[in-house]
């Protein structure tokens, strides 16, 4: 079976239990992929997906209202657009 390790900006990472974990900061060694590499890359399932977050009316500005919210960046990580309706 294959086994694969994530090469982030030189660290190798694999992703154990929905966290992503350092395996090495340099060259991994035969026993990294074997022991910490990952199986099934299909965990990393990257579909688009929406989240609807709610905000808070935070005045108004001209003739139109203003809405706020906070964005947890760590908790998604992986943002490549944001749509605002």
């Amino acid at each position: 079976m294959q086994k694969h390790l994530i090469n982030d900006n030189g660290t190798y990472k694999t992703y154990i239990n929905g966290a992503w974990q350092t395996v090495a900061t340099s060259s991994p060694t035969k026993d990294n992929f074997i022991t910490k590499g990952i199986d099934d890359l299909s965990v990393l399932n990257r579909n688009a997906k929406t989240i609807n977050q709610p905000m808070s009316d935070n005045g108004l500005l001209g003739s139109g209202k203003v809405f706020k919210s906070t964005l947890d960046l760590k908790k998604y990580f992986d943002i490549t657009s944001i749509i605002i309706k």
